[in-house]
């Protein structure tokens, strides 16, 4: 039977992670603390679904450790994956608007450890001290400006620019994440990628040899590894320029 940590080491654990993520980096420590109380840690095995009893409880999600997957999945059974949370990400930001449903889905690829921190926690102790809503509203502009330039890509880049970009993104957030070096390997299956780029798995099969063939990439089952970082981030800040 498994050490279990104590009530005192969730809660420094909890603060550690707040204090370690993006969106509450600069909240000072009594906030953070204060949050943490009313947070809880959930240990979320491979390839379970986060939330999937009430995929509308509102709660912001802090990985820990690990790595969450945010997905949709429409009527017909069409699935787009939006972004890969890994160690220091959140999401659920728009959970604190109590009207507005979010039905995404939070499947786990590699074990994870999350921090979830009910909305009206947060909202509270935002009102209580206003200047901590900086951090949100600057979280969200990033995220924006991010969208926006995928957006552009998508729609004045070719495919292979908007893949090299997608692989580079990937990378970085796998540097977040804190494997340590600049990485130069991807472990994600050709499917994964497709479903984030909406397109078929063999549409990006061909894409991928197209790289492969400029000697920017290497593939291998459920790997992509990178031999032309530099060339590759040329490719991808292209879609960006024109």
């Amino acid at each position: 039977m498994g050490h279990q940590p104590s009530a005192a080491d969730c809660f420094a654990l909890i603060c550690r992670a707040l204090r370690a993520s993006t969106l509450f980096a600069e909240w000072p420590l009594p906030s953070i603390e204060r949050l943490a109380k009313m947070a809880r840690l959930e240990h979320h095995k491979k390839h379970t679904q986060v939330l999937a009893a009430d995929r509308e409880r509102r709660e912001v999600l802090v990985v820990v450790s690990g790595s969450v997957e945010v997905s949709r999945t429409n009527a017909d059974g069409s699935r787009f994956v939006g972004i890969l949370m890994r160690a220091g990400d959140c999401s659920g930001l728009v959970r604190l608007l109590p009207e507005i449903r979010a039905p995404y889905d939070y499947v786990v690829l590699e074990e994870a450890l999350l921090v979830h921190a009910p909305s009206d926690a947060m909202i509270e102790i935002m009102n209580d001290e206003p200047i901590l809503w900086r951090s949100v509203a600057l979280l969200l502009l990033s995220r924006q400006r991010d969208n926006a330039v995928s957006m552009q890509q998508r729609v004045l880049s070719d495919l292979s620019t908007q893949l090299a970009a997608r692989i580079v993104e990937l990378l970085a957030a796998s540097d977040i994440s804190g494997a340590g070096g600049r990485g130069q390997s991807l472990h994600l299956s050709q499917s994964k990628l497709a479903s984030m780029l909406g397109k078929s798995r063999q549409t990006i099969n061909k894409e991928l040899g197209k790289l492969s063939a400029k000697g920017l990439i290497t593939i291998d089952y459920g790997k992509i590894d990178v031999l032309d970082l530099p060339a590759l981030e040329a490719l991808a800040a292209s879609g960006s320029s024109r």
